[in-house]
């Protein structure tokens, strides 16, 4: 059921909206399961914007979930109008897989890069794995020579790219001399189920003890660590890495809170309140100047980048708990939610544009390209149309899927909670290939230079290629 799509389907609008997407785009570590909140009090979409002298810092949001708030923020019902003309869009990235899902937005969409299966041809199989010691909750970046990727047994790995021993692309290994793949270990003191994001020769990752760590890219040297508040009741982790800009990291923890920290120093810049005893565990976005971020207390937020003011908050139909993603391009914000559902929202002012009802909890991050993919908990894979939110087609899977999808090369990559990684045609959504590894992927994989890079909760991490390549 899709509810507030736009009537015609068509026309000019889509049109304009698919050149601009096939040329162009703006730039999940898994969320778990489980419903903590009580139903909102109505079952209609709400949109508020932010008062214009609103400050930054811990100060609630108003919500139509019965917290007290803001008394003077105006709320109005969305009429899924077309989204703002008033917009820009930056070229995505081509150097590697630096942040999870490609870019700072999140599109998960590499237009120019290259998976491993060239049409009709070999296999496709690890060519090399690493063990890394602990399950792997979020996902490998990849940023030149190397693959950085964090473990439940509190560290965080840089792996060579090219394999064990090798000095160039194309070696293979095995599971015995794994070893010989690190370039250097990080131990943090508490578990790692971020997403590492590199930058500027820095690596950024988030542990369960509240701790944003810069680490050298080089050699893994601690250059300095910022801890998220952690002053009320429930966890207190930084659960999905930053996203980094201008000399800022933007991040989300689970004690409700967005932060702005200085990367020079890891001082902070501002803090804002998104709510919810989970606080923000999905990876926020950053686009157009705005961070936006999903929360556990049943709300999506559009903050100012610079300052820490909100824009808006959209809370979606009623009983909505907590929303993962999001994913940001064309002016568009898309999100998964539980229960089940995904939501297209203007991102300058938080509009509806539609609000697709799914089987399944969304834990996904969606992948945008011209067509929107996502996972559920139900164990499909859907692409959707983005103007209205229609389904093209599905795909059935061997479990949950909590793995955020990767587009690229004309492929729909995704894990699942079966110990799958699936390549789909974009197309129908027909299986290219399936590598079955040893334990459930909710890593989001990562497409660089024809390997796909993901780890699974044994531990391991795997560089997928084509057979004999």
């Amino acid at each position: 059921m899709v509810r507030g799509a736009d009537d015609d389907g068509g026309g000019p609008e889509r049109s304009r909206r698919r050149v601009l997407r096939r040329g162009l785009a703006v730039g999940a570590g898994a969320l778990s399961g489980c419903s903590l909140f009580g139903d909102a009090s109505d079952g209609g979409a709400n949109v508020t914007s932010a008062p214009t002298d609103d400050a930054a810092t811990d100060t609630p949001v108003e919500s139509t979930s019965g917290e007290t708030g803001r008394g003077d923020a105006a709320e109005r019902t969305p009429t899924g109008a077309a989204p703002t003309e008033t917009r820009t869009v930056t070229l995505a990235r081509t150097d590697g897989w630096p942040v999870v899902q490609a870019d700072d937005a999140h599109t998960g969409w590499r237009p120019d890069g290259t998976g491993p299966d060239f049409g009709a041809g070999p296999s496709v199989e690890p060519v090399w794995s690493a063990d890394i010691g602990g399950a792997v909750r979020g996902s490998v970046t990849v940023a030149g020579a190397s693959a950085y990727v964090g473990s439940e047994a509190g560290t965080v790995t840089a792996l060579s790219v090219s394999g064990p021993g090798a000095s160039g692309a194309g070696a293979r290994a095995t599971p015995d001399d794994a070893a010989g793949n690190e370039r250097w270990t990080h131990e943090t003191g508490a578990a790692v189920r971020a997403t590492p994001t590199v930058a500027d020769g820095v690596v950024y990752c988030g542990d369960e003890g509240g701790a944003l760590t810069a680490l050298d890219a080089s050699d893994g040297r601690e250059r300095w660590s910022f801890a998220a508040a952690g002053d009320r009741a429930g966890p207190s982790a930084v659960r999905s890495g930053p996203v980094v800009a201008d000399g800022i990291a933007y991040l989300g923890a689970t004690d409700g809170r967005i932060y702005a920290v200085d990367v020079a120093d890891g001082s902070e810049r501002w803090r804002f309140d998104a709510g919810g005893f989970l606080g923000v565990v999905a990876p926020v976005a950053l686009a157009d100047g705005r961070v936006f971020a999903g929360s556990y207390a049943g709300r999506l937020h559009a903050v100012d980048a610079d300052t820490g003011r909100e824009a808006w908050h959209y809370t979606g139909p009623g009983r909505i708990r907590t929303w993962s993603g999001p994913t940001v391009t064309d002016g568009v914000v898309y999100a998964g939610a539980s229960p089940g559902g995904i939501a297209a929202v203007d991102a300058f002012d938080g509009t509806e544009r539609w609000f697709r009802e799914t089987d399944e909890p969304v834990f996904s991050s969606p992948a945008v390209a011209d067509t929107l993919y996502v996972g559920t908990d139900g164990g499909s894979v859907l692409a959707l149309d983005t103007v209205d939110g229609s389904e093209r087609w599905r795909h059935e899977v061997d479990g949950p899927v909590k793995s955020s999808p990767a587009v690229v090369d004309g492929r729909v990559y995704v894990g699942t909670d079966g110990g799958s990684v699936l390549a789909l045609d974009t197309a129908d959504g027909s299986e290219r290939w399936r590598v079955a590894l040893g334990g459930r992927v909710t890593s989001s994989p990562a497409v660089v230079d024809g390997r796909v890079f993901v780890g699974d909760a044994t531990g391991t991490a795997y560089a997928l290629g084509a057979a004999g390549r």
